[in-house]
């Protein structure tokens, strides 16, 4: 019974030992088998991979292809690109360089996606093409000018041959004048004589005459006082009826263009009118110029021809009143066909700070457009330079009577201001010109000293009783009334 207890254990023993070995075997087969399949999936992965990289570049070279035969096209960046490419083809980048090269052919004006090789042709033929008109029109000028040169030339001969005959014909006519200044010299000295006995009997006439012109001299002289006399209260009269203001405009608005920024004047060459005159422009409306009020600007710009020419707005009107065609023109320091002129006293001083401002008061009178004719010194120079033909004599604050220096000064004020009314000049000061400078264009009143502006000094009119009374158009009137406006606003 225990034999066969034992046998049936050995017996169990030896199957389990077989069936280990069986799976251990199993095992390592199938861990041979599993180690063989990754391995050829891995190669077939990265085969995969080489194959995907290598359509990706045969896409990328077909399209560049494509669009070096003209389908599609190459933008700028990828034309810089052809020139440094490192694809790894020698041949691709061969090609590429090459396309780069040739499509250089192009001008800058082609667009790149238009810049393939069936395009090339065509814009060599026209380029060849333009050439060729190019080179026939050189030569057709080549021609005329040969053909002109040959002319001058022609006509130069001709010239020069009539030349000559006109210097013969002149030696022969010095040839028969020296004759017969030798027949006028004997003339003339027989006339001599006879000029020498008849003058003695002159001389006694003449004597004669002296005392009839003497007399009559007398008379005269008493007429001419009393003429004097009258033209002197004519002038008065005239001083105190004349007017500085411009009663009449010289000109129209004619169009306004770019978006009112421009406009069209009917001035221009025939009317004497220059590049940067500026005008004051007012409503075609207003009838009376010295009430109207300028609502805009102009400076010329450009002379456009006989009556017409361009202007810029230097001073934009208000929205409610903008610049139209037909509005009127107009400037004190510009007349058609003649420049106006303005004479300078030497005491201007329009900042106050006691030292004469001739030279920047003359630059504001020329940039308004205006000619400085005359600056007169204290010791008169260049008043004989002051005739009707100035339009205004601007002057300065007289000084305050303390020593003879300024006795002298107010001496000479007077000598010119009395031949200023004599010639019919309206005087007025400086003050005065500023208002009217500024009512053309403010920019044109140049600041002086450290950035100051005409607000920082406003015109105080002098009070001294040899002062000429003159009256402003109400326009510079309402302008000057506003410096003072803003100097009281300025002050604390």
């Amino acid at each position: 019974m225990v034999a066969r207890d034992d046998s049936v254990i050995r017996g169990s023993l030896i199957a389990c030992l077989i069936f280990l070995v069986l799976s251990l075997a199993l095992n390592f087969f199938l861990y041979r088998w599993g180690d063989v399949e990754s391995q050829t999936a891995a190669s077939a992965k990265d085969r995969l991979q080489t194959t995907q990289g290598e359509v990706q570049t045969l896409q990328s070279q077909s399209t560049l292809m494509k669009a070096m035969l003209g389908v599609g096209g190459l933008t700028q960046a990828q034309f810089e690109q052809l020139t440094s490419s490192t694809g790894g083809d020698p041949d691709i980048e061969a090609i590429e360089q090459n396309f780069a090269r040739d499509m250089a052919y192009f001008g800058p004006e082609v667009d790149p996606q238009n810049r393939n090789y069936p395009a090339l042709p065509e814009f060599l033929v026209n380029a060849i093409r333009s050439r060729n008109v190019q080179y026939g029109q050189a030569r057709d000028e080549a021609t005329q000018i040969r053909s002109q040169a040959e002319s001058d030339v022609e006509v130069a001969r001709k010239a020069m041959e009539v030349a000559e005959s006109g210097r013969d014909q002149a030696n022969k006519k010095l040839e028969e004048e020296s004759s017969k200044f030798a027949d006028d010299r004997e003339k003339m000295n027989l006339q001599s004589a006879q000029t020498r006995d008849s003058l003695l009997k002159t001389s006694k006439d003449l004597t004669i005459v002296r005392k009839k012109i003497q007399q009559d001299l007398a008379t005269f002289k008493k007429r001419e006082n009393e003429l004097l006399s009258t033209v002197n209260m004519q002038l008065i009269e005239l001083q105190r009826y004349r007017s500085d203001q411009f009663e009449t405009t010289q000109g129209l608005i004619k169009y306004v263009v770019r978006g009112g920024n421009v406009v069209t004047i009917n001035l221009g060459s025939s009317d004497a009118l220059r590049p940067g005159v500026t005008f004051g422009v007012i409503d075609a409306d207003e009838t009376r110029l010295q009430d109207a009020k300028i609502k805009a600007t102009v400076q010329v710009t450009k002379i456009l021809g006989d009556h017409r020419a361009e202007a810029r707005v230097v001073a934009r009107p208000e929205f409610r009143y903008p610049i139209i065609p037909g509005d009127q023109i107009y400037s004190p320091f510009w007349a058609p066909g003649r420049r106006v002129k303005i004479a300078l006293a030497w005491n201007i001083d329009i900042d106050g700070d006691e030292r004469y401002d001739i030279e920047h008061v003359a630059s504001m009178v020329r940039a308004a457009g205006a000619e400085v004719d005359t600056t007169i010194q204290e010791d008169l120079t260049g008043l004989d330079e002051l005739d009707s033909g100035v339009r205004f004599l601007v002057f300065g604050e007289p000084p305050e009577v303390d020593d003879d220096a300024s006795a002298r000064e107010i001496q000479a004020l007077g000598k010119i201001k009395a031949k200023a009314k004599e010639v019919g000049v309206t005087v007025i000061p400086a003050w005065k010109l500023q208002a009217y400078l500024k009512t053309i264009d403010d920019s044109l009143t140049t600041p002086l000293g450290s950035a100051v502006r005409g607000r920082d000094f406003p015109p105080v009119p002098s009070k001294a009783a040899s002062r000429i009374p003159n009256s402003l158009p109400k326009m510079f009137l309402e302008s000057e009334e506003g410096i003072q406006k803003d100097n009281k606003i300025l002050q604390p």
